[in-house]
């Protein structure tokens, strides 16, 4: 009997099933949207009932789709976005979900700058803070809602959530919990150091017992198999990072590889053989591959912008994609390519969720006239969204990597015009994989390594990841992203004094 593997990834808006078979083959995928509840600005939350029933009803339809029976599933993985916040109560009950676009403990991010905690968590963590990290908002629920604090019974990251809804089993990885600063770098292990500095160290004991990502977690429930339609007693990973998911899914798995995920958050890596102490990153911590790291820069700050424009602004263009059967982004991308070349370009800063710098950053259009079309717009935004991915990559380098091409997962790789400029803004090559389903595939592998069926990642990558597109750099567009990238951060510097005045009119 042919056996296969379901991965399963939860972003900020989308939750997806799939189901590989042990060459990588995808069989089939179903995904749906997930609700995000903004109870006021700069809340971002999920109603965790809710997101269980939709990973459930997601599950179940890709389970149909693909016509095979539930006992030919060897395995499943699940990856999800890092960070945010997932508790349970002490009955083991949801009690709130926060996402990574949350911005409500900025505040205290900066007074723990100012005082400089960073500085001394830092040698522990190998990161900075940021408002929508664990630490901080664990922080902030004690500070402003100490009630709902006391209430903690678990904490969880995304993906360990549905392992639970799914198992009944708590746990998580090393590489979703190496991105929270709560994790010592050093030992890999947690520090009660760390939670007496933060001030939290009652929160020691509600935290999940920490395995590798592809050994099994658990098996799937009886009360999981009702409501998915997987066989009782399938097998389920630990899971991992949405990060490392997409990176080892797309074959980026040995020192010296970088990676860009092109998804609601802007995330770009490279791998390391050692965890590298400097205050340019945002944080370099564990990796998927066992004696590897990763450096990583990352801010919500990559098509989050695209997916909000499109939503207020292109409902014609939504109608017309439907009309031809094809996805807006086909649309906006044609759009884009009428956009004829104009030495005084519109400026975008895709800060809608703020910037990897500061909670306060806003986005804006800079230099918008009477005679500029929706399609400029797009462009600048497209633009705005590679440049932010510019500035991650930038650090990246300062903090040592160097490196000459990069690869490019999320669904913004699918857009050859947004790779063009990729390669274009980062004088680059860029190289897009084959299959465009990198985080599942990524996770699925996790779970063929739990059961056997494959050796490792790098045996897994070997045999399954190939190289679809490459896009090599145009010399005259490079130059104008040069000087593009100069007046976008020239702007930035300028406004930085702006939007924290204005940030601290919502404290």
């Amino acid at each position: 009997m042919k056996k296969f593997l379901l991965g399963i990834d939860n972003g900020n808006t989308v939750c997806k099933a799939v189901i590989f078979d042990f060459t990588g083959c995808l069989v089939a995928q179903y995904s749906q949207k997930i609700r995000t509840i903004y109870p006021v600005p700069g809340y971002s939350e999920r109603n965790l009932n809710e997101l269980w029933k939709v990973n459930a009803e997601t599950i179940r339809q890709v389970i149909q789709k693909s016509e095979i029976h539930p006992k030919q599933i060897a395995c499943v993985g699940s990856t999800g976005h890092g960070n945010g916040l997932y508790i349970l109560d002490k009955k083991g009950q949801p009690l709130k979900g926060i996402q990574s676009l949350d911005s409500r403990a900025q505040a205290i991010c900066e007074q723990w700058n100012k005082n400089g905690l960073d500085k001394k968590v830092r040698l522990y963590t190998y990161q900075k803070f940021w408002a929508s990290q664990t630490n901080t908002l664990l922080k902030w629920i004690q500070q402003f809602e100490p009630e709902l604090y006391q209430e903690i019974g678990s904490v969880l990251l995304c993906k360990d959530f549905i392992n639970y809804c799914l198992t009944g089993v708590i746990g998580s990885d090393y590489t979703d919990m190496g991105a929270t600063n709560l994790l010592d770098i050093n030992k890999v292990a947690y520090n009660s150091e760390i939670f007496d500095l933060y001030g939290i160290n009652d929160i020691i004991s509600k935290l999940p017992q920490l395995q590798s990502c592809t050994k099994v977690l658990g098996k799937v429930s009886k009360k999981g198999a009702a409501y998915t339609g997987l066989l009782d007693g399938t097998p389920v990973v630990t899971g991992m990072l949405d990060v490392d998911a997409c990176m080892v899914g797309s074959g980026v798995i040995k020192t010296g590889q970088a990676s860009a995920i092109v998804g609601s958050w802007s995330v770009n890596t490279v791998v390391t053989d050692s965890p590298v102490l400097n205050s340019d990153l945002a944080m370099s911590t564990t990796f998927a591959v066992p004696n590897l790291w990763k450096s990583v820069e990352a801010s919500a700050t990559s098509v989050s912008n695209l997916e909000w424009f499109i939503r207020e602004f292109c409902y014609k263009e939504q109608l017309e994609a439907q009309k031809r059967g094809v996805s807006v982004y086909v649309v906006c991308d044609e759009l884009v390519n009428t956009v004829l070349d104009d030495k005084r370009p519109l400026i975008f800063h895709p800060y809608l969720h703020g910037s990897g710098d500061s909670g306060n950053a806003r986005a804006g259009f800079y230099g918008l006239a009477g005679w500029h079309s929706k399609a400029d717009m797009l462009n600048a935004i497209y633009k705005g969204i590679v440049l932010g991915h510019l500035e991650h990559i930038d650090k990246l380098k300062r903090g040592g990597s160097d490196f000459e091409k990069i690869r490019l997962t999320g669904g913004g790789s699918r857009s050859p015009v947004l790779c063009q400029m990729f390669a274009d803004a980062l004088n680059m090559i860029v190289e897009v994989p084959q299959s465009l389903e990198t985080g599942t595939w990524g996770v699925a592998m996790a779970a063929g390594i739990g059961v056997g069926a494959f050796m490792n990642f790098e045996t897994a990558s070997d045999s399954t990841v190939i190289i679809g597109k490459v896009y090599i750099p145009n010399n005259q567009n490079a130059s104008s992203f040069v000087t593009l990238y100069q007046e976008y951060k020239h702007l930035q510097n300028n406004l930085s004094e702006f939007w924290s005045q204005r940030g601290s009119l919502r404290k």
